[in-house]
């Protein structure tokens, strides 16, 4: 684990999350309204820890990867890499903190775009979203994402590397 947050984007400090963070994430995640279209958590918070002591372990095989953002040294929310392949990976369980800035949502999307693609070396990214999710459904879309398959419950989006060298040109600034 990288224990100090580390700047990849121009405001947002990325930080790999740790049972110190489990407050913070446990808030979070059992906000109704900001959880909404991820999977449940439990409410009680002895299983978050069991669950984050748990992916530790993942963490220490380079299955998944937990990070919080933060800006200015607050902790303003988090996202996963997750479901790990040989080239691949899947982003999710990302929430931002109610108070964030609008712009927090596209730096934070990029700086673990810029992780994944760039330390990490992965290829392709793959998101599965909520189908009633409709606003990050679109979001991805304007990113550069595009329709992979679609369930009764989620769709499923394709981002590449390819793709996100020309976000990354088109956002410079927040570079």
């Amino acid at each position: 684990l990288m224990s100090e947050p580390f700047k990849l984007t121009k405001n947002l400090y990325l930080k790999e999350a740790n049972l110190k963070d489990n407050d913070f994430i446990f808030k979070l995640r059992t906000n109704k309204k900001l959880s909404k279209f991820i999977n449940p958590t439990s409410t009680n918070k002895n299983d978050q820890i069991i669950w984050f002591k748990k992916y530790l372990i993942r963490r220490k095989n380079k299955k998944e990867f937990y990070f919080i953002f933060q800006l200015n040294k607050k902790n303003i929310g988090f996202a996963r890499i997750i479901h790990v392949k040989k080239d691949t990976f899947h982003f999710g369980g990302w929430i931002l903190d109610k108070n964030t800035k609008p712009w927090v949502s596209l730096e934070s999307c990029l700086a673990i775009f810029e992780y994944a693609f760039n330390i990490l070396l992965y290829k392709d990214c793959l998101l599965w979203i909520n189908l009633k999710n409709i606003k990050v459904i679109k979001y991805h879309k304007s990113l550069g994402s595009t329709y992979v398959k679609k369930t009764n419950k989620e769709v499923f989006l394709k981002f590449t590397k390819k793709k996100y060298y020309k976000l990354k040109e088109k956002f410079n600034y927040f570079y």
